[in-house]
């Protein structure tokens, strides 16, 4: 069940543990695959619809921006969202958004997806470049070699550009 039923927390909290699985390609290029996904969390009727408190864990498998390595990251997301009915959705064009409004989902039909939630998160937790590690050499320019496992053939060469800076860092 990748399917939350809302009219199921209505008389009580529900408390829920669901293991998803969606294609990595939804969330992002830089995501090579995702394993053991969990959203677990509470679903309970508040005034003007749901309140969904949670958790997504799991891993996802990213290529670094440098070497192009595949490395892994563990998940451990928060999830904080309040339900709240497509037919409550403010009907302005143009409204000014407060930082309340940004854990909102409006629904269509009473079920929230899981699978869809935990690639939204797992999207929002992966950083901009991943790097395997902070210290990563990449790759060299020219040759294409690994530069974490030490330096290649290629002649080192600089800029000719940064002469007179590195002239006047001597003089210092």
């Amino acid at each position: 069940m990748q399917r939350l039923e809302l009219a199921r927390a209505e008389s009580e909290p529900l408390a829920f543990r669901e293991g998803v699985t969606f294609p990595a390609e939804a969330c992002g290029d830089e995501i090579v695959g995702v394993d053991d996904v969990v959203v677990s969390g509470l679903l309970e009727q508040t005034g003007r619809g749901f309140s969904l408190v949670g958790q997504v864990t799991g891993t996802a498998r990213l290529r670094c921006g440098r070497c192009l390595k595949e490395f892994t990251l563990a998940l451990d997301e928060p999830v904080s969202l309040r339900l709240v009915s497509a037919t409550q959705a403010p009907r302005d064009e143009e409204m000014q958004l407060s930082r309340d409004d940004l854990d909102v989902r409006y629904y269509e039909e009473p079920v929230v997806d899981l699978a869809e939630l935990a690639a939204e998160q797992v999207q929002l937790a992966t950083p901009l470049k991943p790097l395997c590690r902070e210290a990563c050499q990449g790759l060299c320019p020219r040759c294409g070699a690994d530069l974490n496992q030490g330096f290649c053939a290629c002649p080192r060469t600089t800029d000719s550009r940064w002469t007179p800076l590195l002239e006047w860092r001597k003089r210092s």
